[in-house]
């Protein structure tokens, strides 16, 4: 204590430099976070030298990519953390009492984020030399700007971990059919290719069923576009329920689904083929509230993958094998 008094004495002896036209008043000092368990009275001299800047709503106090050698407290009003740019959303709060630039004053790196006036604010100006100061000389002041360290840490991890969470969200919508619960087309796109690459490196036979849903405009036309998805719904968990763990069903488009069968030769996918033929046929389509609906049959085409060709190639052979099955009358497999 007699270390921040002899400062205090010293900083009494020196000419003061001329501040902000506005000053802090003893309430607003003593309210400071980082001067807690901390004799006022043995600081107010020091932090009377130190400027006051008034910022208006929407104005930017700290600037991200910048360097920073001040700590910034916020005597009234509040800031707001931002981290792309000053106008996207807040993601922290800085309230009466609370600092803001500490971490990039410390480590010397540019500031990682935007701190933006929330409300009318006054914000008491610390710079580098006059905080390393107060730290060095008083125990409680050096506890407080640790404290202050180690929310503003974990207030950092809480965001990563719900960024995290947001972007496994935005992932699983952009890989997931929401009416089905089935993989879509995109994941598609990226594992048709993979999944051939694969059975060709490791010589294992790959198979591949078109399945398109028969006379489904009729079916939507006789019971309405609501029955029509809870028809597209059915059969998409009755081919998922069906299916072995290693094969892959996806959604295609509209009415039509695929079906991957890695290491299924063209024998064994015929079988498959048939038991999810049989299975839809089987399968009732119940709309929620609503009276039972009659079953759908399916179409498949078969086709295993060429020793040479590309993706496109491999989905056109299935292709045409589903409209052989179609021209044949429906309700069939073929190859």
């Amino acid at each position: 204590m007699s270390s921040l008094k002899s400062l205090a004495a010293a900083a009494a002896d020196v000419e003061q430099p001329v501040c902000s036209t506005q000053s802090s008043n003893d309430e607003e000092l003593e309210g400071i976070g980082l001067l807690r368990s901390v004799d006022f009275s043995t600081i107010k001299p020091l932090l009377c030298n130190c400027p006051i800047r008034t910022l208006r709503p929407t104005e930017v106090l700290i600037a991200a990519g910048r360097p920073n050698n001040c700590l910034y407290v916020v005597l009234s009003g509040r800031l707001s953390v931002r981290l792309c740019s000053a106008e996207t959303a807040p993601i922290a709060e800085i309230v009466a009492g609370e600092t803001a630039g500490e971490l990039s004053m410390i480590d010397r790196q540019p500031t990682s984020a935007y701190v933006v006036a929330e409300t009318d604010c006054r914000v008491l100006v610390i710079d580098e030399e006059l905080l390393w100061m107060l730290v060095n000389t008083s125990h409680a002041i050096s506890t407080n700007l640790l404290y202050t360290l180690t929310k503003r840490l974990r207030v950092g991890n809480n965001t990563l971990f719900e960024n995290r969470e947001r972007l496994e969200q935005y992932r699983y919508h952009a890989t997931v059919d929401a009416l089905t619960g089935l993989f879509n087309r995109h994941w598609l796109s990226n594992m048709l290719p993979r999944q051939m690459h694969r059975s060709r490196i490791c010589d294992e036979p790959f198979s591949l069923l078109l399945i398109d849903i028969d006379r489904f405009k009729d079916y939507n036309d006789l019971h309405g576009h609501v029955a029509g998805d809870c028809a597209i719904a059915t059969i998409g968990k009755t081919l998922r329920d069906t299916v072995r763990p290693s094969d892959m069903v996806a959604r295609y488009g509209g009415e039509e689904f695929l079906v991957l069968l890695p290491n299924c030769p063209r024998e064994a996918a015929t079988g498959v083929a048939e038991r999810l033929r049989s299975a839809v046929e089987r399968t009732k389509v119940n709309l929620q509230h609503g009276p039972e609906l009659p079953s759908v049959t399916v179409s498949i085409g078969v086709a295993a993958m060429p020793k040479e060709g590309t993706m496109e190639s491999f989905v056109t052979d299935t292709d045409a094998a589903m409209y052989r099955a179609k021209e044949a009358g429906r309700n069939r497999v073929s190859l």
